[in-house]
């Protein structure tokens, strides 16, 4: 398991997205269903969500779904062989929207602790998590798409994350492709760029996060030759 210190140096990102439409509100309310999701904490937890914000316990058990997704795609970026168990990702705090309209939660894994950030809006959840808890060098966002076929959706969240990167980077090259590990990369004509990259998709939405360097001036110079 990497150290918090190591987490600190090597950038990454993860974000997913659920379509509350697409999910099962009477099976994800099952003891059976959510309890491989909630530990007995998070559970708890919701009671202290729901009178506070009056968010339904199938849309809170998905919320908690996309922060440990998003924790999951963010270290499997850094360890490479990562094993997907909700019940081993615990979400720790979880404070209400004010008036920047994100729920912020607070994640481990292993022993390195993740700052997530979400969205409730027009049926879809949408999350991004980052070693920083400011966000400062992180860029996310998400559209619906009117398509569920996988083509479809691959391509359109292409499209999206490199209609962002373009207007950041003008003129360059850009291209995403897939690692033998399963998760995205970004290239500016054959080399390889420092930019973590992570794109989710689910029914007719599409979600990307992507993160900078922080010294984005400099970057900004050499990845537009």
């Amino acid at each position: 398991m990497r150290t918090a210190a190591h987490w600190n140096k090597v950038a990454s990102t993860g974000n997913d997205i659920v379509a509350l439409a697409a999910t099962d509100k009477e099976r994800t309310s099952r003891y059976r269903f959510y309890s491989r999701i909630l530990s007995a904490e998070e559970q708890t937890l919701y009671a202290q969500q729901e009178a506070r914000t009056r968010l339904a316990f199938d849309h809170y058990v998905w919320l908690l779904w996309s922060i440990k997704e998003s924790v999951y795609k963010y270290s499997s970026r850094i360890d490479r062989e990562p094993v997907f168990s909700p019940l081993k990702i615990p979400v720790r705090r979880l404070d209400p929207p004010s008036d920047d309209e994100f729920y912020k939660g607070i994640a481990l894994y292993g022993p390195d602790t993740l700052y997530s950030r979400s969205i409730i809006r027009n049926g879809v959840i949408v999350t991004v998590v980052s070693s920083d808890k400011d966000f400062i060098d992180t860029r996310w966002g998400f559209t619906p798409i009117g398509s569920s076929s996988y083509a479809d959706q691959s391509a359109a969240v292409r499209s999206l994350a490199l209609n962002e990167l373009y207007a950041i980077f003008p003129g360059t090259n850009l291209r995403i492709e897939k690692t033998g590990s399963g998760f995205p990369v970004l290239l500016g004509g054959e080399t390889l760029l420092d930019i973590p990259l992570s794109l989710a998709h689910h029914d007719r939405f599409v979600a990307y996060s992507f993160r900078l360097p922080s010294n984005n001036c400099a970057y900004k110079k050499s990845a537009a030759n």
